[in-house]
């Protein structure tokens, strides 16, 4: 199903008067009680004038009937039903229905600040192309619990958190639905079109055109998930993607230098284990093996108060340390891309 044969719903046809300043963009699949807090967020935002568009993208859990509650109590938000292709997909057909000047991206699993439309509309205002905002986790996350968080500008441009100025977002072409498929990052159908570098490519496409500017008073909180090992190391694969996102942003080597040599350094004792069993020196094997698992306890007792719970969580850190290097230096092969 095409754009122009979406299902669109809401109290009436959208209006075609004076377009909103910005419209808000969430995607969203089976995250119905999530996103009744990120809509209730938006509707105390500072700056009202703003359109909302919601995609549902084959919800089965009522996720649809709340956009189309929140529709009938604002004319401002509106429901698209999109065929399951994933969040790549479905942002962009809200874009095709959006009628304002200026694109904010969030996700269904956040909850921007009051300020957020204020803060990232004004710096699309003042020249910027690309804007950036702050996230941050919605409360401390433990070991093996996945959120997000960009608390300085890294160049990645997540679509749970930017603003892009419409005209510059179209003339760079909108996401690259292809872009999972040349980089190779996701296995089976789960993450199929679920997006992980798309955001980056648009946005520095865009910066390379014009400006970008980070907001940190453009803040959005993001749910904090409990474990889920099998999506865990799933996730813990599509790193392998990151030396082919590096082939292709290598500016961001520089912006990332540091957490690019922080993983290097928190991951040399593994690939000293390997050099050493390659080898057959029991020496360097027995030195790298205690290196490796002190250096993950001592990196997970800054988060997990619990020993008895840490004790359980090592061995899986460990295993998901192991993805990590694997994927990345499969990436870098594949790639011809190393990021080291």
């Amino acid at each position: 199903m095409g754009v122009g044969d979406q299902d669109l719903i809401d109290s009436g046809d959208a209006p075609r008067g004076d377009a909103p300043q910005v419209a808000v963009i969430i995607p969203v699949r089976n995250r119905a009680d999530l996103l009744s807090k990120t809509l209730a967020a938006l509707r105390t935002q500072t700056l009202a004038d703003h359109e909302v568009i919601v995609v549902d993208d084959g919800s089965t859990d009522g996720s649809d009937e709340v956009v189309a509650k929140a529709a009938a109590d604002d004319d401002g938000v509106r429901l698209i039903r999109a065929t399951g292709s994933g969040a790549v997909a479905a942002r962009s057909q809200a874009v095709a229905e959006a009628r304002s000047p200026i694109l904010a991206f969030t996700d269904s699993d956040c909850v921007p600040g009051p300020r957020w439309l204020e803060v990232g509309v004004a710096a699309v205002d003042g020249g910027a192309d690309v804007v950036q905002g702050r996230t941050q986790p919605a409360r401390d996350v433990r070991p093996l619990e996945r959120s997000v968080w960009s608390m300085v500008e890294d160049g990645l441009y997540a679509t749970c958190n930017v603003f892009y100025r419409r005209s510059s977002f179209e003339a760079a072409g909108g996401f690259d639905g292809h872009a999972g498929d040349r980089l190779g990052f996701r296995p089976g159908s789960k993450l199929r079109g679920y997006g992980f570098v798309e955001d980056t490519l648009i946005g520095w496409r865009v910066r390379r055109a014009g400006v970008g500017a980070f907001a940190p008073d453009a803040v959005v909180a993001h749910a904090v998930f409990p474990p889920d090992l099998s999506d865990t190391f799933t996730r813990a694969w599509t790193m392998g993607a990151f030396p082919g996102l590096i082939r292709e942003v290598p500016e961001l080597r520089a912006l990332m230098a540091e957490d690019l040599r922080r993983g290097l350094r928190r991951r040399a004792p593994l690939y000293g284990l390997a050099a050493g069993v390659l080898l057959r020196q029991r020496s360097i094997v027995v030195a790298a093996l205690c290196l490796w698992v002190c250096g993950q306890w001592r990196e997970l007792r800054l988060t997990e108060p619990s020993r008895a719970r840490l004790i359980r969580v090592l061995p899986v850190h460990l295993g998901l340390d192991v993805t990590h290097a694997v994927a990345l230096l499969w990436g870098s092969a594949r790639s011809r891309t190393p990021i080291f």
